[in-house]
């Protein structure tokens, strides 16, 4: 994850720029009346990867090429079906582990040189449960080089004991700065750890100290030549190429790499939960609450539902439960998360920061009473358009050249990649009776977890104003 300190450190900073706050306003408002037209017409879908092509080389190595000629920029994504999903019991982070070994080995593109603060932005690499990426941002130029280093990135390993030492010492880094000293991830982690009582989910991918000091030199070549293999991996580029030049020299760069033997993918299956899960966090912490539902996998179309929820839920200032919570004074902060892109069944989250008034009971009746009155009554007038008007709004601004080569990415690592081009329709198709429909069968308190941390902070309350408990 090489790259992801330096993002986080200037996400949280907190700084702004004007310019560049007026500019994005400006276009996320004439994109926003240029979607009113679209939804006004019934259909929100235009040509989004127009040209895109795909090869399969012999030794099974997957190419998708978008040909993109606004600006002589290049995004590219090589990327390998292999992630926290896939370490061994007793040695979880394996994965990231060697994401960091591959990265530090064979470096990133050419011009970037030694700069650390270049780096993040230009080339980073990113190991999730499912899969593992290397993605680089370059001018035209320099692309055959990068290609280079990513066609010997798969060929050998180079890594050595001091290596393995050092990373490991970098990974602690990351854990302590971007889990242990968030508040959030930090809770989150411990919620996956009870949410899930089978599947490796449950598992963080930076793993902990114990079970990194546990990996050795022969686990991380394991690891390598099983998974990084060309059967086994995906390269995207989207930007100013000539398709067929560019198959031509992936085709001399990758094409003589051999496709070694891979062991079947390993197939998890968590036992359904019977009833309601319940988590005590460190009663000083921060006082926060989670209600965590588990959700069906990418291949369940039910997904473009559940972004409508987690949008009606929590996608604006007066959304349903920021309305209600606000009001109420019972959070300063309220977010739904939802990733659709799984290849097994996750986890949806409602995540409140509790406000003034810190009642957790009282917090925990509101989420239930929004969620009962959206799946009784249904939407109200014009929700469900704007709901949807809010998640293509999205959709259409990351359209840059890295958030396409990504998405295409995260369809083609779950072969899906037709899929990529509907998104916008499958949005549209969602009706009031679907939002009501999966509601009911994933957020019922028997499909969930409630996770607290910040208990003492209500008991302080209740001894200052002498309330009873």
């Amino acid at each position: 994850m090489y790259g992801a300190i330096e993002e986080e450190s200037m996400k949280q900073s907190g700084k702004t720029n004007v310019r560049a706050w007026f500019h994005g306003r400006f276009h996320r408002e004439l994109l926003a009346g240029t979607l009113a037209i679209l939804l006004a017409g019934g259909s929100a879908c235009a040509a989004l990867d127009k040209g895109m092509t795909e090869h399969l080389l012999d030794n099974g190595l997957t190419v998708i090429v978008v040909e993109d000629h606004w600006h002589p920029l290049v995004a590219l994504e090589m990327c390998y079906r292999v992630g926290a999903r896939n370490d061994p019991p007793g040695k979880q982070g394996l994965s990231h582990l060697l994401e960091h070994l591959t990265f530090r080995g064979r470096g990133s593109p050419p011009a970037e040189g030694a700069d650390g603060t270049e780096r993040s932005g230009r080339a980073h690499a990113t190991t999730n449960h499912d899969t593992t990426c290397y993605s680089s941002r370059i001018v035209r130029g320099e692309l055959k080089a990068t290609l280079g280093i990513e066609a010997e990135r798969m060929k050998k390993l180079d890594a050595s004991g001091e290596d393995l030492e050092h990373e490991k010492t970098i990974v602690a880094r990351e854990r302590r700065q971007l889990v242990e000293g968030d508040t959030w991830r930090n809770f989150l982690e411990e919620v996956d750890t009870v949410a899930y009582r089978l599947h490796p989910y449950r598992f963080p991918t930076l793993g902990w100290p114990e079970t990194l000091a546990q990996i050795t030199l022969d686990d991380v070549r394991a690891q390598f030549t099983t998974y990084y293999t060309p059967a086994n991996a995906v390269v995207v580029v989207v930007g100013d190429v000539q398709r067929q030049e560019l198959v031509a020299t992936i085709q001399e760069f990758f094409g003589s790499v051999p496709t070694r033997t891979q062991p079947a993918p390993p197939r998890f299956v968590e036992p359904a939960q019977s009833g309601e899960r319940r988590l005590l966090m460190a009663p000083y912490a921060a006082p926060r609450l989670v209600a965590a539902y588990h959700t069906p996998p990418f291949s369940n179309p039910d997904r473009a539902a559940l972004e409508v929820v987690t949008t009606l839920l929590a996608g604006s200032s007066n959304a349903r439960l920021p309305a209600l919570l606000y009001a109420q004074d019972l959070a300063e902060e309220v977010d739904v998360e939802y990733d659709p892109h799984v290849l097994d069944p996750g986890l949806l989250y409602i995540k409140v920061a509790m406000g003034p008034r810190i009642d957790f009971p009282l917090t925990g009746e509101a989420v239930d009473d929004v969620l009962w009155h959206l799946r009784e009554d249904g939407l109200r007038s014009g929700e469900l358009k704007e709901a949807k008007k809010r998640l293509l709004l999205d959709f259409y601004l990351e359209r840059g050249l890295s958030a396409r080569a990504t998405r295409l990415a995260q369809y083609a690592m779950l072969g899906a990649l037709p899929q990529a081009q509907h998104y916008p329709d499958d949005v549209q198709k969602v009706t009031a009776a679907d939002v009501q429909r999966v509601i009911t069968a994933y957020c019922s308190p028997e499909n969930r977890l409630v996770a607290v941390t910040g208990m003492a902070h209500q008991e302080q309350e209740r001894k200052h104003t002498g309330a009873q408990p």
